[in-house]
C-alpha cells in the first residue's frame, strides 16, 4: 500500500502544477518519495519497487566488497548469499516500501560511530549529523537516540585524554583530580555533541516552520489526511482486513520471540565484542532503542521499520570486527568460514521465523512473495482500477477521495482523470456533483472506510441522481445522470 501511495504522489507531482509544494515538502516521509523520483522517468508505477531495489543492491555490494578488500573472499561471497537467500533483504527490495531506507540508514549510523572506534576523527561525527539529518525527513522520532548517546560520547572523550592507557577507572580517578582536565572533558563532549545534533535539529525545527509558513499548522504532515500513507488505521482492516484492536491483546511473548528472531548476527557480534567497553556501549544502543520504541508505540507491536536496527547494527558489527586487532584471532580460529556461514544460515532462518509469526499484513506479504504464495492483499482496489480501465471513458470525471482510495489511483491515473483532493475543483465537486464529476466512487456503507468517506456526505445529504455502475465487496462506482 506504501508503494501505491508514493507511486500516486509521484504521478500527481511530474503531470499536474496544482499543490506542487503540499505534495513535494508535505508528503512524509519525504525522502522515500524523492529517491524514487528518477525511477519515476521510467516507470511511476513500479519507481518505488525500482528504487528500493537497486538502493539495497547498492548496501548489499558496499558490505560484500568490504569484506573482499580485506582479503576475506569466502565471507565475501557468504555473505552475498545472505543477501540473495535473506527473506528479509529479498523483502525490503521487492516491497517498494520505505523499509530499505530504514535498514541503509541504520547501518550507516553503526557504520560511522563504530568507524570512529577505529580511527577517533571528527569526520565520522560529522557524517554522522548528516544521517541523523536524513532521518529527520524518514522517521524523526529516531532522534530520541541522541539523548542515549551522551553517556557514549563521554566514552569516547575520556578515550581521548593523555590517560587513554590506563583503564577508565584510573582516567575518571585522574580527572577528578585535575580540574583541567575536568573542564577539558566536559568542553570536548559537548563540542562533539554539538557538532552530531545541530544539523538534524536545525533541519527539523526548519520543516516545521515551514509546515506553519504555508498552512499554518507546525504539523500539518502529520494531521492531514492526504500526506502519509498510514494515517489512518481503518485502511488497513480495509486493504489488508488487518485490525489494530485485536493485535494489541497479542500474548506478551511476540516482543521477545519477534527480537530473538532477528538477533543471531546480533547476538554473534555482541559476543565476540564482549571486552570492548566502547564497542559494546554502541551495540547497547540496540536494545535501549528497541524498549524505548515498545513503550513509546501505543500499539505495543514493533514492525521492521524498528526491529531493522538489530540486522543493520549487527552487520555493521560484524564488519567493524574484521577490521580491529580481533582480525587475525578471528581468521585462526578451527572452521572459522564453517562458523560464519552457520551464524548467517541461523540468521536467514531466524529472519524467516519472523515472518512466519508476524501479525503485521506487510511482512506476512514478504513472507508469501518469498514462497511465492498469493498475497493476502484484498483485491478490491485491484479489481475497481480494472473495471475502470476497460469500461469507463478516458476523458470521464471521476470524483473520488484520495485518501481511500489511491491504491486505484495510483493504477490508473495516466489513463484516466480523477478528481481528488489535488484537484481544482475537488471541494466545490462535494457541493455540487453533477456539475464537475461524470462518475464517483465511494466506500460501501458497511466498511469501516464509509465513515471517513469525503464523499459520504454527498451520497447521505444531497439527492444525487445516479445509477449503480460497478460493484465489489468494499466500493461502489457510481455514474451520475
Amino acid at each position: 500500500m506504501e508503494s501505491l501511495f508514493i507511486s500516486d504522489k509521484l504521478q500527481l507531482l511530474l503531470s499536474s502544477n496544482i499543490k506542487t509544494l503540499e505534495l513535494f515538502y508535505f508528503t512524509y516521509p519525504i525522502i522515500s518519495q524523492i529517491a524514487s523520483l528518477p525511477a519515476a522517468i521510467i516507470n511511476p508505477v513500479l519507481a518505488p519497487i525500482i528504487t528500493s531495489g537497486i538502493a539495497l543492491a547498492f548496501m548489499a555490494a558496499f558490505v560484500v566488497v568490504r569484506f573482499y578488500d580485506l582479503k576475506l573472499r569466502t565471507l565475501s561471497a557468504v555473505t552475498s548469499f545472505y543477501f540473495l537467500t535473506s527473506p528479509v533483504a529479498i523483502g525490503i527490495a521487492t516491497s517498494g516500501t520505505s523499509l530499505y531506507l530504514y535498514l541503509i540508514f541504520y547501518f550507516i549510523f553503526f557504520y560511522l560511530l563504530f568507524r570512529y572506534l577505529r580511527d577517533f576523527t571528527t569526520y565520522n561525527f560529522v557524517l554522522l549529523s548528516i544521517c541523523l539529518t536524513l532521518f529527520v525527513f524518514l522517521d524523526a522520532s529516531f532522534l530520541w537516540i541522541i539523548v542515549f548517546m551522551i553517556p557514549i560520547i563521554l566514552f569516547f572523550s575520556l578515550y581521548n585524554t593523555r590517560y587513554k592507557s590506563m583503564s577508565y577507572v584510573g582516567i575518571f580517578s585522574e580527572l577528578t583530580q585535575n580540574t583541567f582536565e575536568r573542564k577539558e572533558l566536559i568542553g570536548r563532549s559537548l563540542s562533539t555533541v554539538l557538532v552530531i545534533v545541530f544539523t538534524p535539529i536545525m533541519s527539523l525545527l526548519f520543516y516545521l516552520i515551514i509546515n506553519y509558513w504555508f498552512t499554518g499548522d507546525i504539523l500539518f504532515f502529520t494531521r492531514t489526511g492526504t500526506t502519509q500513507w498510514n494515517q489512518h488505521e481503518f485502511l488497513q482492516k480495509v486493504f489488508y482486513q488487518f485490525d489494530l484492536a485485536t493485535i494489541t491483546q497479542l500474548n506478551q511473548t511476540y516482543f521477545p520471540l519477534a527480537i530473538l528472531f532477528m538477533s543471531p548476527l546480533f547476538l554473534f557480534v555482541m559476543f565476540h565484542g564482549r571486552r570492548k567497553i566502547l564497542f559494546q556501549s554502541i551495540v547497547a544502543l540496540v536494545p535501549i532503542w528497541l524498549l524505548f520504541s515498545k513503550n513509546t508505540d501505543y500499539s505495543n507491536l514493533l514492525s521492521l521499520s524498528t526491529l531493522l536496527i538489530i540486522t543493520a547494527a549487527g552487520i555493521a558489527g560484524f564488519l567493524h570486527l574484521f577490521q580491529t586487532k580481533l582480525f587475525h584471532k578471528f581468521i585462526s580460529v578451527k572452521f572459522f568460514n564453517l562458523r560464519c556461514i552457520l551464524i548467517l544460515g541461523v540468521s536467514i532462518a531466524g529472519e524467516f521465523a519472523y515472518l512466519h509469526h508476524t501479525q503485521n499484513p506487510i511482512e506476512q506479504n514478504m513472507l508469501a512473495f518469498y514462497i511465492q504464495k498469493e498475497p493476502i492483499n484484498i483485491k478490491s482496489s485491484d479489481q475497481l482500477a480494472s473495471f475502470i480501465l476497460k469500461n469507463i471513458p478516458e476523458d470521464a470525471r471521476i470524483l473520488a477521495d484520495n485518501t481511500v482510495f489511491f491504491p486505484s489511483m495510483a493504477l490508473i491515473r495516466a489513463q484516466h482523470t480523477f478528481l481528488d483532493q489535488f484537484q481544482e475543483g475537488f471541494y466545490e465537486a462535494l457541493q455540487a456533483p453533477n456539475l464537475y464529476a461524470d462518475y464517483i466512487i465511494v466506500s460501501k456503507k458497511e466498511t469501516q472506510a464509509y465513515p471517513k468517506d469525503k464523499l459520504k456526505p454527498v451520497i447521505e445529504n444531497l439527492r444525487l441522481n445516479a445509477d449503480l455502475k460497478y460493484s465489489n465487496e468494499h466500493f461502489r462506482l457510481l455514474k451520475i445522470k
